[in-house]
């Protein structure tokens, strides 16, 4: 659950932190996507081994979380990929 919360609060500060479009950042949350479904593959994995319902209901949280920032994150990426593909091409236009 930590986990979880640490990364997305790091995915929503590195998001809502932009106050326009930094290129810069694309590979950050490309990585905190890439947290994100780590932390979902962990969730899934502990699924098995826990037995009490307050464990179910903590990994359900977790889950949900992880799951929201993965979403977040991809967004992000997808929205700016191309926008940042043609401001590196218009400032190295001999690539």
């Amino acid at each position: 659950m930590a986990l979880a919360l640490m990364v997305a609060i790091l995915s929503a500060w590195m998001g809502v932190a932009a106050d326009g479009i930094y290129c810069d950042r694309m590979p950050s949350m490309t990585i905190m996507a890439t947290l994100s479904a780590f932390v979902i593959a962990l969730c899934f994995r502990l699924f098995a081994r826990s037995r009490a319902s307050a464990q179910r209901v903590q990994l359900t949280i977790a889950l949900c979380l992880a799951a929201a920032t993965l979403f977040a994150d991809a967004r992000f990426v997808l929205k700016y990929r191309n926008i940042c593909a043609q401001l590196q091409q218009q400032m190295h236009p001999g690539q």
